[in-house]
C-alpha cells in the first residue's frame, strides 16, 4: 500500500474565519484562541506538520470556489515555545522543566505590565504562550525579535484572564 499524507482541508467562511479539518477530523483553535482566520495559515500547517512528523497535503477552498493545494514537508516557521527561554518569575505550568536562567547573548525585548491578580494567566498578543503573574501582581513576557517583525506596530498587549488587565506596549 503506498504511503499517503495528512490531508489538511482550509475553507475559507463568510466571515472571513477558517474550517479546517486534518484527515476529516476538525482542528480547531486552541483554547483561548479566537477562531481561525488567513492570516492562520502557517500556524496551522506548522502544528500539522510538528503533530504528524510528515509533510501534509494543504487543500484551500476559496469562497469564489476556487481550490488551492499543495505539499508542505517542513513546519513555515520555527517553533517559539523553546523552554530555554525564561517566559516568567512565576510559570503557570509548574510541570514543565525548569527555565534557563542564563542570560542570553542578545538581550530579548521584554513586556512588563502591573495591576494583575497575582498568580493569574496574562495572555501575550500576538498569543504566543501565556506567562504567569508573580505574587505582587506583575507579568513579565520575553518576545522574540522575529515576532515582533511580523507586527507593523511592533505592539505587545498583556492581557490578564481574570483582571481583564490590559496593558499595550513596545518591549525594550
Amino acid at each position: 500500500m503506498p504511503p499517503v499524507l495528512p490531508v489538511v482541508t482550509m475553507t475559507v467562511q463568510p466571515d472571513a474565519t477558517l474550517r479546517v479539518a486534518v484527515d476529516g477530523e476538525p482542528f480547531g483553535a486552541p483554547t483561548f484562541a479566537p477562531p481561525w482566520h488567513r492570516h492562520s495559515f502557517a500556524q496551522i500547517i506548522s502544528e500539522v506538520v510538528e503533530q504528524r512528523h510528515s509533510p501534509v497535503r494543504i487543500v484551500v477552498h476559496e469562497l469564489d470556489g476556487r481550490v488551492y493545494t499543495d505539499i508542505v514537508t517542513a513546519p513555515l516557521h520555527p517553533t517559539f515555545l523553546s523552554s530555554s527561554l525564561p517566559e516568567s518569575p512565576a510559570p503557570v505550568d509548574q510541570t514543565s522543566p525548569a527555565p534557563d536562567t542564563t542570560e542570553p547573548a542578545h538581550p530579548l525585548p521584554c513586556q512588563n505590565g502591573e495591576g494583575y491578580v497575582p498568580g493569574e494567566e496574562v495572555a501575550v498578543a500576538v498569543i504566543v504562550r501565556h506567562t504567569g503573574a508573580d505574587s505582587e501582581g506583575t507579568a513579565r513576557a520575553i518576545v522574540e525579535p522575529s515576532l515582533l517583525d511580523l507586527s507593523p506596530t511592533h505592539e505587545v498587549i498583556l492581557l490578564g484572564r481574570v483582571s481583564g488587565t490590559c496593558i499595550v506596549g513596545h518591549p525594550a
